[in-house]
């Protein structure tokens, strides 16, 4: 049984390495596909990684001591296994289970053919789970994944871990390719039972409005990341075009301070200009799906304006950027000399009392609803989220919003709209249900329909939930109803409209 555990050990203590060193491509991702991050989502992928792991780790450990393993190998050694149900014959040949006696079925625990057996079956059976929960996949798809990985594993064992050792460590077996073909196919069968209490993943975005979502820290940090980094490098490469065509010789040092001219340039040019034109995106901005917008913007004028971005980035960069490169040059070693020592501690000390009120309200809007920070409300601008095409079904304010009802797709917010309209035609179009008025014939000739009674408007209303069937058997109803107080109703024609009543009717 250690055998088993022991890889699984290992898992454990490399899973949050290997998730820590994926999560800011797994955010970017998300952003770029969902635009947000779902928690459930996440909670499905990350143990999906820990799954692979886990699988990987119990196919490949434990590892031989010497890569040079064929001295350690039998004179002999068999490295294939090519016959099929082998490993039924192994185990009724080690078993010492009395099939009449259930008391000793707690054998097949310490049995190794059929713990060999057992996990061979087991190991792909959450990749069937997966592949139908998650990855929507069918049972011929599943199959073939689950056969595909057999195939990867064995691969693997044969190859001796891609050619790492000399020789193979483990035996390539034909029963571990029907054994682990097995287990996705009972993880396909079992998964409904497995997911039940999960929700569905088609439906994980379902009622998500995006527009209402906050831009948190954490995305607006890997933005800003990805921003300093095109930032640095276009500084770092105009310097050195600068160098190699100004300077007879070569000799290139880069840092901010001796660049302040050449930053704020680029800073103008990266974080206003530019944006001006993108509809406040920059390349870090666009990574992320978000974008700058003014806050008191009009439905017609969505397109962020370079005077709300100078005024956005002007006092972050210029203003608490600014400050601490103006007290840094201050504090400059060269300058040690020409500075009073009083002067420089009171510059220090001004230096940390600045960006320590800085940190804290940093902190304090941390833990708040209202992200926006100083700077942003003082240019009244915000970062919003700008939403993905396969979210735009899901959003409210005239965007479709689909659900899922009987295998078919139906827009919430359009049946919603069409039968409350219906509802609306029908309180609104007669004043009377015993009569029919001349005025409320159409120029066609139809008679309008005339109102609901009241308990008759509060079912119509009830039934909006409950699809258009229940609004089309309301309608017929009416109908009826209105074709019946039509020949009921006695009104003074005119000739005209009598002979015009003879014709259609044929009297």
């Amino acid at each position: 049984m250690n055998t088993y555990l022991v890889p699984l050990q290992y898992a454990f203590l490399t899973f949050p390495i290997v998730a820590f060193m994926l999560t800011i491509p797994f955010l970017i991702v998300q952003y770029r596909t969902y635009g947000y991050v779902n928690k459930m989502r996440s909670f499905v992928l990350f143990s999906f990684l820990l799954y692979c792991i886990s699988a990987y780790y119990l196919v490949i450990l434990p590892l031989p001591q010497n890569l040079d393993n064929c001295v350690d190998l039998k004179r002999g050694a068999v490295f294939e296994q090519w016959v099929p149900f082998n490993f039924v014959n192994d185990f009724l040949k080690e078993t010492r289970v009395d099939w009449s006696n259930p008391a000793s079925y707690v054998h097949l625990l310490k049995e190794r053919a059929f713990l060999q057996a057992f996990f061979n079956v087991a190991l792909t059976i959450p990749l069937g789970i997966y592949m139908r929960y998650y990855f929507r996949r069918s049972f011929v798809q599943t199959v073939l994944v689950a056969f595909a990985v057999a195939i990867f594993f064995e691969v693997t064992q044969r190859t001796g871990l891609y050619g790492l050792y000399e020789c193979p460590y483990r035996l390539l077996d034909v029963d571990d390719l029907i054994l682990n073909t097995s287990g996705g196919i009972i993880g396909f069968i079992i998964a409904p039972i497995i997911t039940y209490f999960l929700p569905r993943a088609d439906e994980m975005d379902a009622n998500v409005d995006l527009k209402a979502k906050t831009v948190g820290f954490i995305r607006r940090g890997i933005a800003l990341g990805i921003d300093y980094l095109v930032l640095i490098f276009c500084v770092g490469i105009a310097n050195i075009i600068l160098h190699l065509g100004w300077s007879s010789t070569f000799d290139y040092s880069f840092s901010l301070e001796s660049n302040a001219i050449f930053l704020a340039l680029f800073v103008l040019i990266y974080f206003m200009i530019v944006p001006t034109f993108t509809n406040g995106k920059t390349f870090g901005k666009w990574m992320t799906r978000i974008q700058v917008q003014k806050d008191d913007v009009a439905e017609g004028q969505k397109r962020i304006t370079f005077i709300a971005l100078f005024k956005r980035y002007g006092l972050l960069y210029f203003g608490i950027y600014g400050v601490n490169y103006a007290i840094g040059l201050a504090l400059n070693a060269d300058l040690h000399t020409t500075i009073d020592g009083i002067v420089m501690m009171l510059l220090g000390l001004a230096w940390f009392v600045f960006n320590g009120i800085w940190v804290v309200h940093l902190l304090l809007h941390l833990f708040k609803k209202d992200k926006r920070l100083f700077y942003e409300k003082m240019s009244r601008t915000r970062n919003v989220i700008t939403i993905p095409n396969r979210m735009r079904p899901y959003q409210p304010d005239g965007e479709p919003h689909l659900e899922m009802n009987d295998g078919q797709v139906i827009d919430v917010n359009q049946r919603k709209a069409d039968v409350q309209d219906q509802v609306r035609q029908h309180e609104m179009s007669m004043f009377n249900t015993s009569s029919i008025d001349v005025r409320d014939v159409s120029s066609e000739g139809h008679a309008k329909q005339p109102e609901l009674p009241i308990e008759d408007v509060q079912e119509e209303r009830q039934a909006i939930p409950n699809q258009e069937r229940l609004v089309e058997q309301e309608m017929e109803r009416l109908r009826a109803r209105i074709a019946q107080s039509s020949e009921s109703t006695q009104r003074p024609q005119s000739s005209r409209e009598r002979q015009q009543n003879r014709n259609e009717h044929g009297d």
